[in-house]
């Protein structure tokens, strides 16, 4: 498959339906119709084509063939399916980068409020010329860090937060605490080494203050043999004094 400029959506879309049509049979039975409507595989498509365009002119992804875009990064952002969760209210994404995991997300829960953040500025137009030209009725983009106070993003008010690939889990979860919603869900994708932090005494006593529970989901990837971990931090709404939101890490 072609990348760059010379991509055609008609050419890709029967690539897309065939990958996703395999990915679908790994999910839960109640997830599988998310993602088999024609404004997704049409959707996801037209998101492959511009994340290769621009990525000739910008640094958004090491490889952006589609074929590998697909077995890799889409089906890895749908993690959250494979785990079993249903469609949050709102979702704010932290670092969304060339788009992932927010976009599939998006497409696969059109009426779900996404939010994407992203600190690096031709990212973040990037990020908005998909908001324009895609079906997300939903979606904006935030330029900025979640953590500086000039992005006014509004307090606790996410009902689940993600990060792929971004930073410490107890960094994330601190720049998550002020956004989250009292009975949020902070959704990390991590690998084995990182689970270490989990058992870190002060994080686990840290987490024990917050009424905060600690979950790893393992999933596996068609066709991929890493084994790749969710890491679910769940608040209560028991928690009394929410951490004030500050500058910087």
């Amino acid at each position: 498959m072609a990348t760059g400029e010379s991509i055609d959506a008609t050419q890709l879309l029967p690539l897309v339906r065939a990958s996703i049509g395999e990915f679908v049979q790994t999910l839960p039975s109640d997830a599988r119709p998310l993602l088999q409507t024609q404004a997704f595989a049409s959707g996801l498509t037209a998101f492959l084509v511009s994340l290769a365009r621009a990525n000739t002119a910008m640094n958004l992804t090491a490889d952006a063939n589609p074929h590998h875009l697909l077995t890799t990064h889409v089906r890895d952002s749908l993690a959250p399916l494979l785990a079993g969760m249903d469609a949050p209210a709102s979702l704010l994404d932290i670092g969304t980068g060339g788009g992932f995991p927010a976009i599939p997300l998006a497409l696969a829960w059109p009426e779900c409020e996404v939010t994407m953040s992203e600190s690096i500025g031709k990212k973040a137009r990037f990020l908005q010329s998909l908001v324009d030209e895609l079906p997300l009725r939903h979606a904006r983009v935030v330029h900025g860090r979640v953590e500086d106070s000039a992005t006014h993003l509004p307090p606790h008010a996410f009902a689940m937060i993600t990060a792929r690939g971004v930073a410490h889990i107890a960094t994330v979860l601190q720049y998550a605490l002020p956004l989250l919603a009292g009975d949020g869900r902070l959704v990390l994708w991590k690998g084995e080494r990182d689970l270490a932090e989990l058992h870190d005494p002060p994080f686990v006593a840290k987490l024990q203050r917050l009424h905060c529970s600690a979950t790893v989901v393992g999933y596996a990837l068609p066709g991929i043999e890493r084994k790749s971990k969710l890491v679910i931090l769940q608040m209560t709404p028991a928690i009394v004094g929410w951490p004030n939101r500050r500058n910087g890490p």
